[in-house]
C-alpha cells in the first residue's frame, strides 16, 4: 500500500481538521483507505491501524439502503464526485446517518489518483426532519380529512337548502354588496350567472310590503333583532310569490355590525292556502246562513200549504232529507259529472212545491264535465237560495222558468241555460252585488263564455250562460 507523505500541508490540515476525513488510494484493488484523521476515528470508533488498507464498506450494515450503495460505487467507478447520506455504522454496531461527500484527486493526465471523503454525523437533523415529515404527513392527512368533512357537510347542507326550498344570502353592511347564493337567485327570478344586487332585491318586493320589509330590516341593522318576515315579490316575469325570509346580524370583531346573513324561501303554497281557507270560510258562512234560510223557507211554505200537523211534520221532514240528499249528490257529481237534467232535478228537489207547477225546466240531454257540473249546480243552489228568500219563490204565486239547449257543432258546440222568474215580488236592483252574486260569477266564471249575466229586471230576475259542452 502507497504511503502518504506526512509532511503533505493538505494532510496536516487534515490532521487538525475537526471534520472527519478519509483518503483513498484509486489505483490500488477495491481502492483502500490509506489515510484517516483522529476526527474520523472519534466518529466511527475505529483506530487508523484497524481500517488502513481496508475498503469504505466496512462501515455498512443490513440496514444500509442498497441503492443509496450501488449510486455510491457508480460514482467512484467513473471517477464521478458524490455527495450522499448512508446509513453507517460504528465499531460498537451504534448505526448513524453520515453524509459522504466523496472527491476524486486526478493526476497529470486525469485519472482519478486519489479518492478524498469527508464525513459529517447528521443523525440528529436525518431524524428531525423525519419527526417534520412525520408532522407534515399527520397534518396533510388531518387537513385532508377535516376538508372531506367539509366538503361532506357542504354537500349536506346543499342538499338540506335544495330540500327546503331555501336559499341563502348576506349583505356587507359596508360595502352595500348582497351575494346571493343560485338557489336564491332562482326564488327571485333570476338566471343564477347574472348579478343580483340589493337595489335588484328592493325593487322587486310588492309596493305594499316594501316598507313593512325596510322596518324590519332597519331594526336587524340598528338593534341586532332578529329578522323574521313575509312579503310578496314581483318576478321579472310578472309573477307574484311570497317569500319567507330569516336573518340575523353579525358583528365584526371590534363588536361592530358587519353584515346580515340569512336566507329566504318559497311559501307561495302556504300563502295562497291560507287565502283559500280564508274564502272557503267565507263561503262555508254564506252556505251555512243559506241553509238555514232554505230550511226555514221550507218548514215556513209546508206549513202554509199542509191541509194538517201530521202532513205538515212529514213534509218538513221529507224536504230536509231531500235537501241533504241534494247536497250529498253534488259532491257525486263534482266526481262523475251529469246531464243538466240530473243536475237541475237534483238542485231543485228541496224547493219544488207539493203540487210541483212552481217550476218549468225543459231541455235536451246535455252531459257536463265535473267540474262544470259543480259549478252549475252551485249557481243553480245560490239562484233557488235567493229566488225563495227575496224573489219568486217568496210569495205562493211566483214561478221560475229554467230552458237549455245546445247549439254549434264539433269543436264549436256550446250549450245556453236561462233562469227566469216571475209572478213574484217586483225587483229592485241591489245598491251592491251580494256575496250571492259574486259566487255565481266566481264558480262559473272559468267555464263560460263571458261573463255569467244575472238581469234585475222588475217582472223578475234572470240568469243566462253560455259555455262550452
Amino acid at each position: 500500500m502507497r504511503r502518504l507523505d506526512p509532511d503533505d500541508p493538505i494532510l496536516a490540515a487534515f490532521a487538525v481538521s475537526q471534520a472527519p476525513m478519509v483518503v483513498c488510494d484509486a489505483c490500488l484493488p477495491d481502492t483502500p483507505i490509506v489515510y484517516v484523521n483522529a476526527a474520523f476515528e472519534a466518529l466511527t470508533g475505529y483506530p487508523a491501524a484497524e481500517i488502513l488498507g481496508r475498503n469504505c464498506r466496512f462501515m455498512q450494515g443490513p440496514l444500509t439502503d442498497a441503492a443509496d450503495v450501488a449510486r455510491l460505487r457508480a460514482a467512484v467507478a467513473v471517477g464521478e464526485p458524490i455527495e450522499i447520506d448512508l446509513l453507517n455504522h460504528r465499531r460498537d454496531g451504534t448505526p448513524f446517518w453520515n453524509r459522504l461527500k466523496v472527491t476524486p484527486v486526478r493526476d497529470a493526465e486525469g485519472a482519478p489518483r486519489w479518492f478524498v471523503a469527508s464525513q459529517l454525523d447528521v443523525t440528529v437533523e436525518r431524524h428531525r426532519l423525519a419527526r417534520l415529515q412525520e408532522d407534515r404527513e399527520r397534518l396533510t392527512a388531518m387537513v385532508a380529512r377535516r376538508e372531506a368533512a367539509l366538503a361532506e357537510r357542504e354537500v349536506r347542507l346543499a342538499l338540506a337548502l335544495k330540500a327546503g326550498g331555501l336559499g341563502t344570502w348576506s349583505f356587507d353592511l359596508n360595502t352595500r354588496e348582497l351575494v346571493a347564493s343560485d338557489s336564491c337567485k332562482a326564488l327571485f327570478g333570476r338566471m343564477a350567472e347574472r348579478p343580483f344586487t340589493y337595489a335588484d332585491l328592493l325593487a322587486c318586493i310588492h309596493p305594499e310590503d316594501a316598507g313593512q320589509m325596510r322596518r324590519v330590516l332597519v331594526a336587524t341593522i340598528r338593534h341586532g333583532h332578529p329578522c323574521a318576515t313575509e312579503f310578496r315579490i314581483l318576478t321579472p316575469a310578472g309573477e307574484q310569490r311570497w317569500v319567507g325570509t330569516r336573518a340575523e346580524m353579525q358583528r365584526g370583531p371590534d363588536g361592530a355590525p358587519r353584515m346580515v346573513a340569512g336566507f329566504s324561501t318559497d311559501i307561495s303554497d302556504r300563502k295562497f292556502a291560507e287565502e283559500h281557507r280564508a274564502v272557503l270560510a267565507r263561503e262555508l258562512t254564506h252556505r251555512v246562513k243559506n241553509t238555514l234560510a232554505t230550511v226555514g223557507a221550507v218548514v215556513s211554505q209546508t206549513l202554509r200549504d199542509a191541509p194538517s200537523l201530521a202532513e205538515a211534520r212529514r213534509s218538513v221532514a221529507g224536504r230536509i232529507a231531500s235537501l241533504g240528499a241534494a247536497h250529498e249528490l253534488l259532491i257525486q257529481d263534482e266526481i262523475e259529472g251529469a246531464t243538466i237534467g240530473d243536475i237541475v232535478a237534483r238542485v231543485l228537489a228541496p224547493f219544488i212545491d207539493r203540487d210541483g207547477h212552481r217550476f218549468s225546466a225543459e231541455g235536451p240531454a246535455i252531459r257536463l264535465a265535473p267540474d262544470i257540473t259543480l259549478a252549475l249546480s252551485m249557481a243553480l243552489y245560490e239562484l233557488a237560495t235567493n229566488a225563495i228568500k227575496y224573489g219568486a219563490l217568496s210569495v205562493p204565486q211566483g214561478q221560475v222558468v229554467i230552458r237549455w239547449a245546445l247549439c254549434g257543432a264539433g269543436a264549436d258546440r256550446y250549450f245556453t241555460f236561462s233562469w227566469i222568474e216571475h209572478d213574484g215580488p217586483a225587483v229592485v236592483p241591489p245598491a251592491r252585488t251580494g256575496f250571492g252574486s259574486r259566487m255565481i260569477a266566481r264558480v262559473l266564471g272559468p267555464h263560460v263564455r263571458g261573463v255569467p249575466a244575472i238581469a234585475y229586471r222588475p217582472e223578475g230576475v234572470r240568469f243566462d250562460i253560455e259555455a262550452p259542452v
